[in-house]
């Protein structure tokens, strides 16, 4: 890992370039940026784009792997004040209210149920069941990295990876709530009441 003072001198050269990214050279931008975060470690990645309230915003991520948190944390820490820009470290929490797709299968949280999952080794630790009407078994792994990705934007990165130890998927039975399931919006309360 280098020193992250580079990437933020590099950033600073060039940040004018990144503010209103061209679709021609979108992709060319991109890699140069995905470049010069590799460099200080090449297990970061990023997301780039314009907020609500016209800052222009880049996320630096480590796609859920906590071995890599500390790297984000010290780079975002290490930020210059640049006029126009917020940096952020870990992809936000995102809410509830939203459709994604994934491998031709749709996620919709507002349709998704899940079960709390407790370990007899481990009982601080939290397991999901994620329950889909739709579920389909022979595409379980597609299932299971939608529900990952859909998770990760419903709950924020930091959460999902420090909150929850365990995900698996599964069909909903007809009677979720005498199952024991609850509605996955609800999903956040458990997660921030877990000592956050």
């Amino acid at each position: 890992m280098k020193d992250q003072r580079v990437f933020w001198l590099w950033f600073e050269r060039n940040e004018q370039r990144f503010r209103n990214v061209e679709v021609d050279d979108k992709e060319q931008l991109l890699d140069e940026i995905l470049e010069q975060l590799h460099a200080y470690c090449p297990n970061l990645w990023f997301e780039i784009g314009r907020a609500d309230d016209g800052v222009c915003e880049l996320i630096v991520t480590a796609e859920g792997d906590i071995d890599h948190f500390s790297a984000v944390r010290t780079l975002i820490a290490a930020a210059p004040p640049v006029p126009g820009w917020r940096f952020l470290a870990f992809k936000p929490a995102m809410g509830f209210e939203f459709d994604t797709s994934y491998a031709g299968i749709t996620f919709s949280p507002e349709a998704t149920w899940y079960l709390p999952l407790r370990s007899s080794s481990d009982p601080s630790a939290l397991g999901l069941r994620v329950g889909y009407a739709h579920f389909d078994a022979t595409r379980s792994q597609d299932f299971l990295t939608g529900t990952f990705i859909m998770l990760e934007c419903a709950l924020g990165e930091l959460a999902l990876a420090e909150k929850v130890q365990h995900i698996e998927v599964a069909a909903l039975p007809s009677s979720p709530e005498t199952s024991g399931y609850s509605p996955l919006p609800q999903l956040a309360d458990l997660v921030h009441g877990e000592g956050a």
